[in-house]
């Protein structure tokens, strides 16, 4: 099986450097303009879902602190009686991640029971071993992740409640991402296959006599196993998690195996489901809880008591800080906020939070650096349309263009008409088709009867016989009034 464990490890190893190196685009217009927005609350990621590592891992620059409250019940034998045992554990823990492609995650938890029979005191409690994992890995693609872990116990637990030496594990990790852009929740599934080195070869942990303990690790001795190395674990485990904006649900499944065959049943060795929650924002405030089941079964012909806890119910509390992080563009904007973090903001006043470059402020299509108004749009309306400035009044008199009828020529403010923006002397005031300045009644128009309609003048009797034109029947002929129906406007 180790065999098998260095032969996955390996391509992950050697393909990271350069699956996990980014491309990066060769100009701001083919990054990733969907990123460019208002910097938004942001999620405080952690590769650990109980039992499972993700293998996308958080940004760098960042430290959480944790601490976590988990009860649980065991069941173990004591001659023919099964005895129950109640487990408390305060765990104190930290999550940094210095680097870009690293994660370390230390816990220490103190320990109290209550309950024991036999081997076990009644009650008890004192620190039991800590446990570290170190997590290097990075986005492969789009969708896919990987990355390598290793670690083992912290051995500075109490007497019964340490194993008394370093058991190292190492192991792989992959994560499919699926719906990271949809409105749906993003979803994610987790994959691990690891390797526990058990070094208590001679006489296991936790097995029987004073040094019985119902909770993990536990392991026989190697002898017990099939000889040296038989009774290392391969760990296996896997996780599927729901993720949308601040909150993370997820569920897990964890199998561990013995590498050799000996006094341990298949159903007897470890195997538990799990469920938890996560809802939290980066730099700041996170709550967590989670549910495990055990599913593990006792075998009455086997020598092996599989004391591991039934059910254990976890709620932590923690706190993420921003200590530093990588600014590849340096514009003073780490990259975990920085949505272009290639690209050094131009800080201008616009939008300045986002770590992008605002190329043209306004978006009217005119450089910032040719626009002499570049957080006012360019108005379009055929008036210097090349400086980038809106001009509201493009003739200066006052009144703005969308209510000026000529807005390309001043209102020449001669007490009429001067709220239409047209300059009434150089059109024609009494819209008679006479130009005022050749026009002899400029505010009377003409009547355009065809006689004399040049002057700009009303006619109303052409021919100057005292009948109106509307009422002569000869506007252009003079009644002779010779007592013949003189009042027709025609000679007779």
């Amino acid at each position: 099986m180790k065999t098998l464990l260095l032969k996955l490890l390996i391509p992950v190893l050697l393909a990271g450097p350069v699956l996990a190196a980014e491309a990066p685009p060769d100009s701001l217009e083919h990054a990733d303009r969907s990123r460019i927005e208002p910097v938004r609350v942001q999620h405080q990621d952690s590769i650990h879902l109980g039992q499972t590592t993700g293998a996308l891992l958080p940004a760098d620059g960042l430290l959480a602190v944790r601490l976590d409250y988990r009860t649980s019940t065991a069941v173990y034998q004591v001659g023919s009686r099964l005895e129950s045992i109640s487990l408390l554990d305060v765990v104190a823990g930290v999550e940094a991640s210095p680097l870009p492609g690293v994660v370390l995650r230390a816990r220490w938890p103190w320990r109290r029971w209550s309950g024991g029979v036999g081997p076990i005191p009644a009650t008890g409690s004192g620190l039991a071993d800590g446990d570290w994992q170190l997590t290097l890995g990075g986005p492969r693609t789009e969708g896919l992740s990987g990355a390598l872990y290793g670690g083992g116990n912290i051995p500075l637990g109490g007497d019964d409640l340490g194993e008394g030496a370093f058991s190292p594990q190492a192991g792989a990790a992959v994560t499919w991402r699926f719906f990271a852009r949809g409105q749906a929740p993003e979803m994610r599934l987790h994959l691990n296959l690891g390797y526990r080195w058990n070094r208590d070869e001679e006489h296991g942990h936790g097995t029987g006599g004073e040094g019985f303990q119902p909770w993990a690790p536990r392991y026989p001795a190697a002898a017990a196993m099939g000889g040296a190395g038989r009774n290392d674990q391969i760990l296996l485990r896997a996780a599927l998690e729901f993720r949308k904006r601040t909150t993370s649900l997820w569920v897990g499944y964890g199998r561990d195996r013995f590498a050799g065959a000996g006094v341990i049943s298949a159903k007897e060795q470890f195997s538990a489901l799990e469920a938890g929650l996560r809802w939290g924002v980066m730099e700041g405030w996170a709550l967590h809880g989670s549910y495990l089941v055990s599913l593990i079964e006792d075998d009455p012909d086997s020598g092996w008591d599989p004391a591991f806890p039934e059910w254990r119910m976890a709620v932590g509390l923690s706190r993420q800080f921003g200590v530093g992080g990588r600014d590849r563009d340096g514009d003073g904007i780490v990259d975990r906020h920085d949505h272009c973090p290639r690209f050094a903001e131009d800080v201008d006043g616009f939008r300045d939070d986002d770590g992008c470059p605002d190329e043209d402020n306004d978006g009217d299509g005119i450089p910032d650096a040719r626009d002499l108004a570049p957080d006012e749009a360019e108005d379009f309306d055929g008036f210097e349309d090349g400086d980038g400035k809106p001009e509201p009044d493009n003739d200066g008199d006052g009144i703005l263009d969308r209510y000026d009828l000529c807005p390309l020529e001043p209102e020449d403010m001669d007490g009429h008409r001067d709220d239409d923006g047209c300059p009434d002397d150089f059109l024609d005031r009494d819209h008679d088709g006479v130009e005022d300045s050749r026009d002899a009644c400029p505010d009377t128009p003409e009547d355009r009867d065809g006689y004399e309609d040049d002057d700009g003048c009303p006619d109303r009797d052409n021919d100057l016989d005292g009948v109106p034109d509307s009422l002569d029947g000869c506007p252009d002929e003079p009644e002779d009034y010779d007592g013949d129906a003189d009042g027709d406007g025609c000679p007779e």
